[in-house]
């Protein structure tokens, strides 16, 4: 492994973010702009925005302070991912040590990260967290200058890779209002935001990488590198780094092969004609805005009241999970524990409904 860092202070050092739904092909993005020379991009996990609340005002950075973060970002969902040491990464961070910025932090925190990829100079800095879909304009916010790379895929082959990991409840209407309200949030922000924000299909990238992926390097201001298109050459090594590991084991099992368009359209099969007719209906017109077309057009009266306890569900919870974004620290995550226990007494109670729906 090999991570040479530019000498260039960290502000000088771009961050960017790969935002989109789960399954929607943000590893595959990622999995790019890692092979790339002069980018790096660790695993997914949430710390950036989790740990604002606590240390996003702080401007002195003493031992002690440096060290609880440390702490902090070793409880962080998946930062296990990353293969790095506790106390190599606090003595990284403790050459940050004095007046600084969060900024300055975070980037140092991404830098820690030993890629499987052979790295020149480090000219972009790159966060990817499909969990920060709902909080895209809330990541503006805090990282007003940062460019955002929104990628989006076809709603019902995204529901079907969503159940087939487990990553989210089985419930149609469900999963499909989750992926028409993160699409929405993208569309605000890059309608105000437009040479900030870049918008991509998952089903562009797969059939034609190389071509988009120059395109993604000169939103980027960074040379296009031909070597990225070979990232899967170094399958063997990641598989030895994550061995066990469920990452790469069931979730991302083919994502070190070649980028291919075997997993598109893959909903005209593997779904039901009730749950095409359900996935049609909740995406509404946003489906042909978005570039997919609707197999069922027509809007059905009864089945839109059938689903509509399950759509006020989802809307009740995003609202209380944007609210909690502004609690203290402890409290915001007691709050999407909450959430998570809601929401599981909510799939045993419909339980029924979902098998009525197959």
């Amino acid at each position: 492994m090999n991570n040479s860092v530019s000498g260039q202070p960290l502000r000088d050092i771009p961050l960017f973010f790969i935002i989109g739904r789960p399954r929607s092909g943000t590893t595959m993005l990622r999995l790019l702009f890692e092979a790339h020379p002069n980018v790096t991009i660790p695993p997914e996990s949430p710390f950036i925005l989790s740990l604002f609340k606590k240390y996003g005002k702080v401007t002195v950075w003493d031992a002690a302070i440096i060290k609880d973060y440390c702490d902090d970002v070793f409880q962080q969902r998946y930062f296990d991912k990353w293969l790095i040491d506790k106390d190599e990464l606090l003595k990284h961070l403790l050459e940050e040590e004095g007046v600084n910025t969060y900024h300055n932090i975070i980037k140092k925190t991404c830098l820690a990260y030993k890629s499987v990829y052979d790295k020149q100079e480090i000219r972009l800095i790159g966060d990817k967290n499909p969990g920060y879909s709902l909080y895209i304009s809330r990541i503006h916010k805090i990282f007003p200058e940062a460019k955002i790379i929104h990628i989006t895929r076809d709603y019902r082959d995204n529901y079907l890779s969503l159940i087939n990991v487990n990553f989210e409840v089985p419930i149609v209407p469900l999963v499909i209002y989750r992926w028409k309200f993160a699409l929405g949030q993208a569309w605000k922000l890059k309608k105000k935001n437009p040479d900030l924000v870049y918008s991509i299909k998952y089903e562009d990238l797969a059939a034609d990488p190389e071509t988009h992926f120059r395109d993604l390097c000169r939103f980027m201001e960074i040379e296009y590198d031909a070597s990225v298109m070979s990232f899967h050459e170094k399958k063997s090594e990641v598989e030895k780094a994550y061995t066990g590991s469920t990452e790469i084991g069931i979730i991302h099992k083919s994502l070190m092969n070649p980028i291919s368009t075997q997993r598109m359209n893959l909903w005209k099969t593997q779904m039901s004609r009730r749950d095409i007719r359900i996935a049609d209906l909740v995406a509404g017109k946003t489906a042909e805005k978005a570039g997919y077309q609707r197999e069922f057009t027509s809007f059905n009266p009864f089945l839109y009241l059938w689903i509509l306890p399950t759509l006020i569900y989802g809307w009740a919870m995003y609202r209380l999970l944007l609210l909690g974004d502004y609690l203290p620290y402890r409290m915001r995550n007691s709050v999407i524990q909450f959430l998570g226990i809601f929401l599981k007494v909510y799939w045993k109670m419909n339980k029924r409904k979902v098998k009525a729906l197959k």
